[in-house]
């Protein structure tokens, strides 16, 4: 299979309301690209810049939503933004990332394996050194680990999680919030995304993955209107989502049969209004937030 691949790169600062424009529109499927072979790496190794690349996939034949994707960037960001395409095969994209996508830890307790590193010398150590390993291949969805919001996701939930608890996870991705809940014993996870490329992303990530053989995990095709979620009372709910899909979602969330939730993807510029929000919204309050490189996690409790 074919895909059109817009290959464009923004100022961070600029990320969240490309991925709104781009959740608007309708894509196979988009990624942010932290591992890009294409340039050079900097000293030291490190990944993370100021800007940042965006894979976006279209159907081959689609140049419609290609011109609405050019007449975005030019009108919002004229002089700091770029995007070129071309036609890939499904598996080219796959290549891109594995050779800066190595094993590592985050948070304490947890590293990141990918799958094909499984058996590396690399692997083993952090596995040693008693870290729980989180068997991943992302592939077209969000979640490799390396975006601050991951990571201070999973630096929160060793702190929240218990085992039996129920867990919701709204915009899984690739499935490595829900994976990791699953690692610490809970004992039901609904993972949900509206793009059918990271519900499959999730489903073979949880294949990878061993868990206590009574967990009930199902991974579906969905958003917070999902009608599942009305009749179903849980613990926690994770959600690493953009501010502007929260807030749009946020009469939704109200309905949710949970008084606690971890929020991440928040800007620091939109930390008050997520604070005023919720405040209006769920009532209750603010228990734990913490700022990491321009990103927010909010942990919030209704009474």
């Amino acid at each position: 299979m074919k895909y059109r691949e817009l290959k464009i790169n923004v100022l961070k600062d600029n990320l969240e309301y490309l991925n709104d424009f781009l959740d608007s529109l309708g894509t196979e499927g988009y990624y942010e690209i932290l591992f890009d072979s294409e340039r050079p790496r900097p000293p030291g190794g490190e990944i993370i810049r100021d800007d940042t690349s965006v894979n976006v996939y279209l159907d081959e034949k689609d140049l419609e939503k290609e011109l609405k994707v050019i007449i975005f960037l030019k009108s919002n960001y004229p002089d700091s933004s770029y995007c070129e395409s071309r036609i890939v095969e499904t598996r080219e994209f796959e290549d891109a990332y594995k050779e800066f996508y190595k094993p590592f830890e985050i948070g304490d307790k947890f590293c990141i394996i990918p799958v094909w590193e499984k058996e590396s010398e690399q692997a083993l150590s952090l596995i040693q050194k008693n870290k729980i390993p989180l068997y991943m291949n992302p592939g077209m969805a969000f979640g490799t680990g390396h975006h601050e919001t991951t990571k201070l996701m999973l630096s929160r939930i060793p702190h929240l999680v218990r085992e039996g608890q129920r867990i919701v996870d709204m915009g899984t991705g690739s499935g490595i919030l829900s994976i990791a809940a699953a690692k610490l014993g809970v004992s039901q996870i609904l993972s949900f995304d509206i793009d059918p490329n990271a519900v499959k992303a999730s489903q073979y990530n949880k294949s990878e993955n061993i868990f206590h053989k009574d967990i009930l995990y199902s991974i579906e095709e969905g958003g917070f209107d999902h009608e599942s979620l009305l009749d179903y009372e849980f613990d926690l709910l994770l959600a690493n989502i953009t501010f502007a899909v929260i807030s749009k979602n946020i009469n939704h969330i109200v309905k949710y049969k949970t008084n606690h939730f971890l929020f991440s993807g928040i800007i620091t510029e939109r930390k008050e209004d997520a604070f005023k929000l919720f405040k209006e919204k769920l009532g209750g309050s603010l228990i734990y937030s913490e700022e990491f490189n321009g990103w927010e996690i909010i942990e919030w409790k209704k009474d």
